[in-house]
């Protein structure tokens, strides 16, 4: 763990030391694009969507990734107490205390790969594979955001990632499971 935290450390002190005003306002932007606030918005105007088309169950699968990666994560944060980068390196001040792991990266893999998902089998093949690089760039940006901000770890945005891996195949695993429980009623 020694070897982990010090390349953190010394990872966050060296994009500090290229920190540039114009590009904490850039990341500040791309960094809202997976707080809490976006993403369960985002989620709940989804889930209104597909409720228009009585599309129920695929909004449940939405629901058990998002809230239960959320979850999930805080509790995480709450168990294990990772201290934030000392606050020199914060471009400015996090509103939780805890670092590890990261509800940004966490969040924006639950909802936005579900997204993927969601639409993947309605885009031409060109399209799909635009549609995977634009999804990628953006959360590759939401967790380098907060990287270069300061605010966490590397290891805090790569454990936020995999955490969001596990809820959206969960959400899709429940997504698929209700949808085959009422066709197969049906």
């Amino acid at each position: 763990m020694n070897f982990i935290s010090a390349f953190d450390l010394h990872f966050e002190q060296a994009l500090y030391a290229i920190r540039d005003p114009s590009l904490v306002k850039f990341f500040s932007w791309v960094s809202a694009l997976g707080s809490h606030y976006a993403i369960f918005g985002l989620t709940f105007v989804v889930a209104i969507a597909l409720a228009y088309r009585n599309r129920w169950l695929l909004a449940s699968g939405l629901f058990a990734g998002v809230f239960g990666s959320a979850i999930v994560a805080y509790v995480l944060k709450e168990m294990i107490q990772r201290p934030r980068p000392p606050d020199f390196l914060q471009a400015y001040t996090a509103t939780t205390f805890y670092s590890f792991p990261s509800i940004h990266a966490t969040l924006s893999v639950a909802f936005y790969v579900f997204i993927l998902w969601l639409i993947y089998g309605t885009l031409s093949p060109t399209r799909k594979y635009l549609t995977i690089a634009a999804v990628a760039i953006l959360i590759i940006a939401i967790g380098f955001s907060r990287l270069y901000l300061g605010v966490h770890y590397p290891s805090d945005v790569l454990a936020g990632y995999v955490l969001g891996g596990v809820f959206v195949l969960l959400g899709i695993k429940v997504a698929k499971y209700f949808e085959r429980k009422v066709t197969s009623v049906s």
